[in-house]
């Protein structure tokens, strides 16, 4: 046991060694960077601007990263004093960049860049812009009966089909049109009562008895009325008081204008009130019911403009509105239906046809930036803004929604501010240096 806890001893002595060598090392390279400057004011030294601990005498590539050197100016020594600076490494000897404190003790991280470096790394700006900002929401939708323009035809009294003129589904049929004929011994017998109230109506006409009279009216009023209420027409129930001959077949018409889209209703066929014999969609005016994401509905409203589109190329786009909003959200696809009203000119738009929607929608007046100018590490969001030639500040900010290939700002930048767009990769490189150093920190205090 005693041999074992001295080998464990020495190697804990080796490796804290090992690490402190490794720290004695970088501060060693940071101040051989400065006092090759007061040294060396007249030799020209070279250095990685994504390593900057590394320096040459003469131009090549940087052994670490493979970037070619750049030759050090006087700013560099204000870049490696901050990199030291935010990585907590001793800084007694170094002065701190003018301006840079505020008032509170807290640093303003500035970036100062050589013009001939930014034009070598790329960095590109654009300027941040005020203006009306409309967000397209893209959804799938499918195509829907308008359940307010759907009819089901009923026949309220028990009888036989006898003929079908509307034989088949998908055949458009106007209001008023003939559907069907059926037989009914209810429908003959209310005939029958209602010629017999008639005729003794006619004879009681003269009748010293008003009381008779009278009563016989009824009768004719009651009959008449079962006959409406089984929607008999007025034209047949006059028809039957003009020929006096009882109908053993009653003609069924169509109430509205549509499509069949269900036909239960064959010749021989016993029917009851309560058996659906067709259904009759009017499809001049359809649904389309569209699915979008739970993180697009602060941004859906009742009245809403949408686009209809198709992947065919004869069909031009039609215009909707969203008349309703689902109160559901689907558990597996985290999406919420939404209804559109579309007129529906041509019956093109058929039920059970799929197409795509582009939802539009007003967020107002805001400035916005190109999507990738934006860097999101998760507990910030953060912008490089162009203050001068060669300086770059960045700002943090409050972004809001993504609007086709720019994003909204809801604060932390103003209109016209140039931002950067190209080459933020310096501040993500910056950022796994700076987790580097501080991993092996933390190892070397253990």
């Amino acid at each position: 046991m005693n041999k074992i806890l001295k080998i464990s001893i020495i190697l804990l002595v080796i490796i804290g060694a090992g690490f402190i060598a490794i720290k004695f090392n970088f501060v060693q390279n940071i101040s051989n960077i400065f006092s090759s400057s007061k040294t060396e004011s007249k030799a020209e030294v070279y250095l990685c601007p994504m390593h900057p601990t590394y320096t040459s005498d003469k131009p090549g590539d940087c052994p670490i990263c493979g970037m070619r050197l750049v030759k050090r100016e006087k700013e560099d020594k204000k870049v490696v004093h901050r990199m030291v600076k935010d990585m907590k490494m001793p800084m007694d000897d170094m002065k701190m960049e003018e301006g840079s404190e505020k008032s509170q003790g807290s640093e303003e991280f500035k970036l100062e860049i050589d013009p001939v470096k930014e034009q070598y790394l790329g960095i590109k700006t654009t300027k941040a812009k005020l203006e009306n900002v409309q967000k397209e929401i893209k959804a799938l939708g499918t195509v829907t009966v308008d359940e307010t323009k759907l009819a089901h035809i009923h026949t309220k009294f028990s009888g036989y089909i006898q003929k079908v003129f509307a034989n088949y589904e998908g055949k458009l049929v106007q209001k008023g049109q003939p559907l069907f004929t059926v037989y009914s011994p209810e429908l003959v017998s209310t005939q029958e009562e209602y010629l017999l109230a008639l005729e003794a109506k006619e004879k009681l006409q003269g009748s010293k008895f008003p009381e008779i009279a009278k009563s016989q009216s009824e009768l004719l009023s009651a009959a008449r009325r079962r006959l409406e209420l089984w929607d008999v027409s007025d034209e047949q129930i006059n028809k039957l008081e003009k020929s006096k001959q009882v109908t053993k077949e009653l003609t069924i018409y169509s109430p509205t204008n549509g499509f069949i889209t269900k036909r239960e209703a064959f010749e021989g066929t016993e029917i009851a009130p309560e058996n659906t014999l067709y259904d009759i969609a009017d499809l001049s005016r359809v649904w389309v019911i569209v699915e979008v994401y739970e993180k697009d509905l602060p941004f859906i409203s009742v009245g809403q403009s949408a686009i209809i589109n198709f992947e065919y190329e004869n069909i031009k786009p039609f215009t909707g509105k969203i008349t309703y909003v689902y109160p559901e959200i689907d558990p597996m696809t985290r999406t919420a239906k939404v209804r559109l009203e579309v007129n529906n000119s041509g019956f093109k738009l058929k039920p059970n046809m799929y197409v795509n929607a582009i939802l539009t929608a007003n967020i107002g007046r805001n400035i916005v930036i190109p999507k990738r100018a934006a860097i999101d590490s998760g507990k910030r969001q953060i912008v490089f803004v162009k203050e001068k030639e060669g300086k770059f500040i960045p700002k943090e900010v409050k972004l809001g929604p993504e609007v086709n290939d720019e994003r909204v700002i809801y604060s932390g930048i103003n209109d016209g501010e140039e931002v950067v767009t190209d080459g933020n990769f310096l501040l993500d490189s910056e950022s796994n240096l700076e987790t580097a150093l501080e991993q092996m920190k933390g190892h070397s205090g253990h």
